[in-house]
């Protein structure tokens, strides 16, 4: 569950920025949303959405294109709570597909 590890620590990120800042209230806010995401994203093992998302992973590994895409992950992450708010785990998923399709111009 490499993603929802990810996730996790993106929310902790966020939550070093709130003990360096306690009046944060969108990294207080985003940390809470990226807990909750990760949680959902475990409980999506085995589903399509999942494996549409592994495959596509898979993919970009045989491609070499998994580092941009995980940079360009990275960034989405680091967003969320911003001007990203995925409302659960499968929509986070699949804001991650449509990323890997752009990058390769699938879409």
């Amino acid at each position: 569950m490499e993603e929802a590890e990810e996730l996790e620590r993106a929310a902790e990120w966020r939550m070093r920025k709130v003990d360096a800042d306690p009046s944060d209230v969108t990294s207080r806010e985003a940390a809470a949303l990226l807990e909750m995401l990760a949680q959902d994203v475990r409980r999506l093992r085995g589903a399509p959405v999942f494996r549409e998302y592994v495959a596509i992973c898979n993919w970009l590994g045989e491609s070499d294109g998994i580092a941009d895409f995980m940079d360009m992950a990275n960034d989405y992450r680091a967003r969320i709570g911003v001007d990203r708010s995925p409302e659960n785990g499968e929509t986070y998923l699949r804001a991650l597909i449509d990323l890997a399709k752009l990058m390769f111009g699938a879409r």
